[in-house]
């Protein structure tokens, strides 16, 4: 699995890097109650632990064990959702309906990041299990540029600045993004010109970069 070509995004899709949503002109916004549900957070983790051990799992016996324990607790947990509690559950990202693959607390295909504001930077520290390989002991490099796109999205509006959309995200890959290791990924506004914000941000590896960001954000045209 290669890591990736520069990416870019176009703001006509309505894709929308600081949340994550896609609305295309004339689409109807979906609520998402689950997004607090203790009930759906709970039963996302076990779906992730679900899919580690999948493909960490070099024995069937064993895999089977772990299936039949993790399907037990889904069911006990499905027979009263509304007494399911979450011990130390995951910090919201803020967003009114966060399902990203890459924030959200109840989506099982999100690591998931926590996003802070850190002086004038967006941070994230995270370490991605063995389901975020690409080539072996390294995360995939969609998942690289998928983490710096959020972050970077996050950075773009966290300022108290209008919603904005992804343009252009050019990724420069200098060294492997280890996996089930401590990484450090962190976005910024470089500068605002009218309705462009221009952005940059790395994920760091003991303070080294692993990969590099730089990309354009666009605010939508105001309403006539």
């Amino acid at each position: 699995m290669g890591q990736p070509s520069p990416v870019a995004h176009d703001s006509s899709t309505g894709h929308d890097a600081s949340t994550g949503h896609d609305s295309p002109a004339g689409s109807t916004e979906h609520t998402e109650p689950a997004a607090r549900s203790p009930y759906a957070e709970h039963t996302a983790r076990l779906t992730r632990s679900l899919a580690h051990a999948l493909v960490s799992e070099t024995d069937d016996a064993d895999l089977a064990d772990t299936v039949r324990a993790l399907a037990t607790r889904l069911l006990e947990a499905a027979e009263d959702p509304a007494a399911v509690t979450v011990e130390d559950p995951h910090p919201r990202s803020g967003f009114r309906r966060d399902i990203t693959p890459i924030t959200s607390a109840v989506n099982p295909l999100a690591p998931p990041m926590a996003i802070r504001r850190d002086g004038g930077e967006s941070v994230s520290d995270v370490a991605l299990p063995l389901q975020y390989q690409g080539p072996p002991a390294r995360v995939h490099g969609g998942i690289v540029a998928l983490m710096l796109d959020q972050v970077l999205g996050n950075a773009s509006h966290a300022s108290g600045l209008p919603a904005s959309y992804t343009r252009e995200l050019t990724i420069t890959y200098d060294a492997a993004t280890p996996l089930d290791r401590p990484v450090r990924v962190v976005g910024r506004i470089d500068r605002v010109e009218g309705r462009k914000r221009f952005m940059s941000g790395e994920i760091l590896v003991d303070g080294v970069p692993s990969a590099r960001a730089h990309g354009l954000w666009i605010s939508p045209r105001p309403h006539a």
